[in-house]
């Protein structure tokens, strides 16, 4: 099979053979368009140094991270470290090929169909993983040849029935990507609501609303269990978010919105006191670094 070198092709040629492709880009840089379209995906990135935003979620993209996204999940990479080398590879695969050779004791469509509130689209292989994945992808990448057809069902089938057993093991309690596990079931369901809704005007009231709990017991419930206030957490978060947006090539002004701050004005002074800078000489020293 042909390894391609544009995202478009790739997609265009995973629908007309109804089965899969493989893209490696030459390069990737800035900001790619949030998007979605009609393929399974996934995207492994050997060296790190960029952000994955997908539907809610927004991940710090390190070495050797594979990442699952289904075609209903929009999904925006930001590349936030120039220094590194931005290699990346893509599969993308037809839904219903996918679905053709799995069997009703194993379920193939698991990586892309298994989203729970705890889910994270993040799989960080270890070097044996990786090792065993970039094995699978070279022996697809061949060209040509009696039978490569065969052999490319054959080899594709062994690389979804390993991944899709990590995913599974993950799922089963293994730590997945970087989300801490909180030993109060619902302090980790309120982080996970905080995650979801970090671009809206979250309340503590809200908030607690939510989960019908009173406004101080959820305040003592979060402090004991994560060490810090609701609000703080929440602020770091959006800090967090909008340092990665700003590196992306966001503008100040686009940014603060995008992270829920309600103005300019709360979003300057939160930033600077947090990073120790303003945004704008953030934005100055990341373009200068």
């Amino acid at each position: 099979m042909k390894v391609l070198t544009s995202y478009s092709e790739g997609i265009d040629q995973c629908m007309t053979s109804h089965s899969f492709s493989i893209v490696q880009p030459h390069k990737q840089t800035g900001v790619t368009g949030r998007h979605s379209h009609c393929c399974y995906e996934f995207y492994f990135s050997p060296g790190g140094g960029s952000t994955f935003l997908i539907g809610d979620k927004n991940y710090r993209v390190k070495p050797g991270d594979l990442f699952m996204i289904n075609q209903n999940e929009k999904h925006q990479a930001i590349q936030t470290d120039s220094s590194v080398s931005q290699e990346i590879l893509a599969i993308f695969i037809d839904p219903s090929y996918l679905e053709s050779i799995s069997t009703e004791q194993t379920d193939l469509t698991y990586c892309f169909t298994h989203r729970t509130r705890q889910f994270s689209h993040r799989l960080s292989l270890t070097p044996d993983q990786q090792r065993r994945f970039t094995y699978y992808v070279n022996r697809l990448g061949k060209e040509g040849g009696f039978g490569q057809d065969v052999e490319d069902r054959s080899v594709f089938s062994q690389l979804m029935l390993f991944l899709t057993k990590l995913t599974a093991d993950a799922a089963s309690g293994e730590e997945l990507g970087r989300h801490r596990t909180y030993s109060n079931t619902k302090v980790s369901d309120i982080i996970t609501y905080i995650h979801y809704n970090i671009d809206s005007q979250l309340s503590i009231g809200e908030i607690a609303s939510h989960f019908y709990l009173s406004t101080s017991y959820l305040c003592r419930l979060f402090k004991k269990d994560t060490g810090t206030t609701v609000n703080s957490y929440i602020t770091s978060r959006r800090i967090e978010l909008a340092q990665t947006l700003l590196s992306g090539g966001y503008s100040v002004n686009e940014v603060y919105s995008m992270c829920g701050f309600n103005d300019y004005s709360n979003f300057f002074k939160a930033f600077t006191k947090k990073v120790g800078v303003s945004p704008r000489k953030y934005v100055q020293s990341s373009l200068s670094g």
